[in-house]
This record gives structure tokens, C-alpha cells and sequence, in this order.
């Protein structure tokens, strides 16, 4: 999928839907208008850690610093900086396991001896969870979205690497314990995002030595998808993706 082709399926999914009584009323913007302006004069915040992912795999570090570099060959203003908050894995863990929870009950038993083993781990950490816990992760996902939307008054977006580690093999359900790490660990940076509703898209930016592709994530303000998408087609131009010999 290139970036002109998310763009084309943001303006569908943009769409409000009264089922979501949540939804953003419509508004008649087209997100391909103005892909093509590039990012001259942007202020990018680059943050190769967020402050707390130590483990990030050194090939994709390199690519990604490289990338950031074709981002300042553009004219975008960078500089390296952390948001400023901690790992808010336990968050987003806890709420993922209530929400399993609270579909789990809604099953009957037949659907419930045939579910993925992984799902019913999940719904039983979320079982755990009082009303007083549940509360605390609510308040502290809101203590996160305020520090960021105040973080992005001072840039335009943020980037980091998409996922910490190279792609690896995959796991049968049930084979691996769960519980927070094991299940988001190595994927430090996306998670974030999805708690502070922030549009991010990730960008192939080069293969590891092994074949296995690697990305920029590109995040941006609170309803910032047009920029995003315009951040995304300005590196897209200049840096075609790499492709695996297969």
C-alpha cells in the first residue's frame, strides 16, 4: 500500500457512523489534497527511545536515524528529544484485558471452549482487575494524552521506529505465558499512541541484513492525519520501499 492509497481509505473510514456515538461530525476535507506539499519548514521531534525502550534492535536504530536524516535533507527542522513519559505498558495492557474480559462474558460456554487460549489468559488478568484499578488506568490514560497534546504544541510530529525488533517467527496461541511483556513488549512504540488517540503510520525504511523490513513511525497531533499522511508521502518520494527477495 503506498501513501497515497491510505490517504484514500482515511477519507472512507473518516466517515462518521451514528452507531459510534463517539464519531466526529462530517467534515468535507480530502486527504489527498496537499500530499504532495512536503515538510519544509516542519518541526519534527525525534525520539529514538522514548525514553524507556532499551532494547532497541541496533539495525533498525541505524536505519531509522538514517531515515530521520532524509527527513532534514527535506527541510524539516529535527531534534532529538523524548516526549517525557514512562512506559505506559501497564495501561494499555490492563484496559486490553478488560476489554477481553468483558467480551469473554458475553460468550456462551460452546464459544468459550473453543476460543484461543491466549484470549481466555486475557480475559482472566482482566477479571482480576477491581472497579478502583480500572478507574486508576482510565485517569492515568488521561494524564497521558494531556502531556502529549501539550508535548505536540511544540512540534509538528513526532517519529520514532515502528516496532523494536526485526520480525519473528510465529507463535502458536497458547505457547508463550501471558502477560503485559510478552504480549507488547516488542512493540514499545505504537501502543502509546493508540492510548492518546494520535494518528500514526509507519513507512518502510530499509530491510535488515536478513530480509526483514523495517519502519519509521510517524506520529502526530490529535487529528493530525493529513500531516501525517503528508510526512509519510514526503519520505515515500525519495526513499522507495525495499522489497524482499522471496
Amino acid at each position: 500500500m503506498s501513501v497515497r492509497d491510505a490517504a484514500l481509505m482515511t477519507n472512507v473510514l473518516k466517515q462518521p457512523d451514528a452507531r459510534d456515538w463517539t464519531s466526529l461530525p462530517p467534515e468535507a476535507s480530502d486527504y489527498t489534497v496537499g500530499l504532495e506539499d512536503g515538510i519544509r519548514g516542519l518541526k519534527i521531534a525525534y525520539s529514538p527511545t522514548l525514553g524507556y525502550a532499551q532494547n532497541v534492535d541496533p539495525e533498525i536504530a541505524a536505519a531509522v536515524h538514517a531515515a530521520v536524516q532524509q527527513l532534514q535533507a527535506l527541510g524539516a527542522h529535527v531534534e532529538q528529544v523524548d516526549p517525557g513519559f514512562e512506559d505506559p505498558l501497564e495501561i494499555t495492557t490492563g484496559l486490553w484485558f478488560l476489554g477481553a474480559y468483558t467480551v469473554w462474558k458475553g460468550l456462551s460456554a460452546a464459544q468459550q471452549a473453543v476460543a484461543d487460549p491466549d484470549f481466555q489468559t486475557e480475559a482472566e488478568l482482566g477479571a482480576q482487575l477491581s472497579a478502583l484499578q480500572i478507574q486508576q488506568l482510565n485517569q492515568r490514560r488521561g494524564v497521558l494524552g494531556s502531556h502529549m497534546r501539550q508535548f505536540m504544541q511544540r512540534y509538528d510530529l513526532l517519529v520514532t521506529p515502528a516496532v523494536a525488533i526485526p520480525a519473528f517467527e510465529a507463535r502458536p496461541a497458547g505457547t508463550v505465558a501471558m502477560n503485559p511483556v510478552s504480549m507488547l513488549g516488542w512493540t514499545p512504540f505504537s501502543y502509546p499512541f493508540n492510548l492518546t488517540q494520535q494518528p500514526a503510520i509507519t513507512v518502510p525504511c530499509g530491510l535488515t541484513r536478513s530480509g526483514l523490513p523495517m519502519g519509521l513511525q510517524i506520529v502526530g497531533p490529535m487529528f493530525g492525519d493529513a500531516l501525517v499522511l503528508r510526512a509519510a508521502r514526503a519520505y515515500e518520494s525519495v526513499m522507495p520501499v525495499a522489497r524482499p527477495a522471496l
